[in-house]
């Protein structure tokens, strides 16, 4: 074993199979962050993970002070918690609460009917909130053999990823 790594087998979850070793944070579908079962709730701490997380080869990492780990993320790290509407377009506010608008071009539906979009330009996937998603209800409509976004004269066509 090199010695200039630490072992950190004992720190890995059975069968994990991950490229880094697990941060031991998960993130629920929600989008709520927890450690050991227990709710992250320092907001510092919190703020720091939004900063540096980021999507390598479809797992999320973070990488503080040049240490590299694996978050596990039950969907997606990202969640639209809110939708507004203005005439053609619409602004979502995100689980770390920054606004961004949406780029109807990247909605899709996923297994469940679970609506998904791409957020921070266009980096991550996010998953719409139960909330968010009843918002967005509002200007869903059925097209073809599909679900269509209509903002406006325009529409979007919901596509299907499963």
């Amino acid at each position: 074993m090199d010695q200039d790594k630490p072992d950190l087998s004992a720190f890995m979850p059975e069968g994990w199979t991950g490229k880094y070793p697990p941060c031991q944070i998960q993130v629920s579908t929600d989008g709520e962050m927890s450690s050991q079962g227990r709710p992250m709730v320092h907001p510092t701490i919190i703020q720091l993970i939004y900063d540096s997380v980021r999507l390598e080869d479809g797992h999320y990492v973070i990488t503080i002070d040049g240490q590299t780990c694996e978050l596990e993320v039950a969907d997606t790290f990202h969640v639209v918690k809110r939708v507004e509407f203005n005439d053609e377009s619409a602004v979502i506010t995100l689980n770390d609460a920054t606004s961004e608008t949406l780029d109807p071009g990247s909605l899709s539906l996923g297994d469940d009917g679970i609506v998904y979009c791409r957020v921070k330009d266009g980096a991550f996937p996010a998953r719409f909130g139960r909330a968010a998603y009843y918002q967005l209800a509002d200007k869903i409509v059925e097209q073809g053999e599909g679900f269509a976004l209509v903002l406006g004269d325009k529409s979007w066509p919901l596509i299907q990823t499963t």
